[in-house]
């Protein structure tokens, strides 16, 4: 049986991505509780130097072992962190480019059917990211480029 993949873990090594590889974030930024209110993550670019561009995340983990519909879950849960990360975007931006950038964080478990139902036409225009969490606790991110080639194969 696969290992399931928690919420907590999805938002630490999303956070350690986007810390390592981006350079959003300080080491001792910490992820949202389960219980508190407000996006999962959020991080300001400081590398190469700190400037006011910032990373929304909404995470979401695997269902558990007692979820009847597994599928139906990830369904609703997919569609619940586009909610939750679209309720949470700024419409005040000035620059194209910096300002906010966001995103979404699944489980390995997700990966098919979020990167067929999120058009890549959306996440272009919402600065969307996508990030799949391998139980290794590999990310890997999902730009509207990317969404748009996987997309594409999908179509034929």
């Amino acid at each position: 049986m696969p290992k399931l993949l928690t919420e907590p873990f999805i938002q630490e090594c999303v956070r350690k991505y986007l810390l390592e590889k981006k350079g959003f974030g300080k080491p001792e930024d910490k992820s949202t509780e389960l219980t508190e209110h407000g996006v999962d993550i959020k991080v300001q670019k400081i590398k190469p130097k700190r400037i006011g561009w910032y990373f929304l995340v909404e995470c979401k983990g695997d269902p558990s072992e007692r979820v009847v519909s597994p599928g139906g879950w990830r369904s609703s849960a997919m569609n619940s962190a586009l909610g939750q990360i679209i309720t949470r975007m700024h419409t005040n931006r000035k620059a194209l480019y910096g300002g906010y950038n966001y995103g979404v964080a699944f489980p390995h478990s997700f990966r098919n059917k979020v990167l067929q139902k999120i058009p890549y036409s959306v996440c272009n225009r919402l600065r969307l990211s996508i990030f799949i969490v391998d139980d290794n606790g590999k990310v890997e991110e999902y730009n509207h480029r990317k969404l748009k080639v996987i997309q594409n194969k999908f179509s034929k």
